[in-house]
């Protein structure tokens, strides 16, 4: 049964297999010389994942329906299998190789170099004058056979292995130990990774602590003092209220031990203090008889004054 593809021929699954290669070189290019070494071996991997599969299915689908279809180009299938060949060769060299060998990056750029000029050829070549010798319903075809060999192709440079029928037919073979190979790579990396993390992890908590630790060494006798200062403030605060409250019981205990005012009045308390303060003393009789009797007095002397001179004058005699 024909596998059903998302309307893409054979010519189209191998151009977007060739941008995909580009846009990987391209960010390969930008970590040359001095880039992030993880970086680095990731997009190494992934490239020589996606060169050696697009190689592999290309010698297992695409070039052997080619010569079947077209004796014409042979010659050009062959040149095109002669460089596979050498790419394989380098990929499997630069897959020994860590990213920060000497050599590393000098390998790489001729790999690349090698490899975009074979995609130059086949896409304005043999891709441009393909439906000359398949119909769209033979492309659509090939398209799913290729996707399906993709599930079923080595993911790594096999450059001493067979690349034409019915030779790679071992090739599904030589994909189970790859993709075995890989899951384990896989599960091994992600093991490390998730050491490395929680190394990290606790690299950064025990810095944290240490900077705490350090922080705390010089901030404890300033805070020591502070504490101190602002105890002994608190005490002073305190007996300077215990001594004006001692101050004011005091001066409110000889209030009441001294009741005689010293005018002779006795110190009252409250409402009775405010009636003393506000009552006039009674007056006293000498001093109304006297105030009472002064009017009288001056008419009574007036009155005897007139009477002697009315008696000497009728006493005297007559000259």
């Amino acid at each position: 049964m024909m596998l059903t593809h998302c309307a893409m021929d054979a010519i189209s699954l191998l151009k977007q297999d060739h941008a995909t290669l580009r846009k990987l070189f391209k960010r390969h290019e930008a970590l040359k010389h001095g880039g992030d070494v993880r970086k680095k071996q990731e997009i190494s991997r992934r490239i020589i994942l996606e060169l050696s599969i697009h190689a592999a299915i290309e010698e297992q689908v695409f070039y052997p329906s080619v010569k079947a279809h077209d004796p014409r180009w042979i010659e050009r299938i062959d040149e095109s299998l002669e460089e596979h060949r050498v790419a394989k060769w380098e990929l499997a060299a630069i897959q020994r190789m860590s990213p920060e060998d000497p050599r590393f990056d000098a390998r790489f750029t001729v790999l690349v170099r090698n490899v975009l000029h074979h995609i130059e050829e086949e896409e304005n070549g043999l891709f441009a004058r393909i439906h000359q010798t398949f119909t769209q319903e033979e492309l659509d075809a090939m398209a799913d056979a290729l996707a399906l060999a993709k599930r079923a192709v080595p993911t790594h440079p096999h450059p001493m292995l067979p690349d034409e029928p019915p030779g790679n037919l071992v090739m599904p073979l030589v994909a189970v130990i790859d993709r075995g190979r890989d899951l384990v790579t896989e599960l091994v990396e992600r093991g490390m990774e998730w050491a490395r993390q929680l190394a990290q992890v606790g690299r950064g908590r025990a810095e944290q602590v240490g900077e705490e630790a350090r922080k705390w060494t010089l901030e404890a006798p300033g805070r020591g003092l502070k504490v101190t200062s602002d105890m002994l403030e608190e005490a002073r605060d305190m007996a300077r209220d215990a001594t004006q409250s001692a101050r004011r019981m005091a001066e409110q205990a000889a209030n009441d031990a001294t009741p005689w005012r010293g005018n002779g009045e006795r110190r009252g308390h409250g409402a009775s203090t405010h009636r003393a303060k506000t009552s006039h003393p009674p007056r006293q009789r000498g001093s109304m008889s006297r105030q009472t009797s002064a009017p009288a007095g001056k008419t009574a002397h007036k009155r005897a004054t007139s009477d002697k001179g009315n008696s000497a004058g009728k006493s005297a005699p007559r000259a």
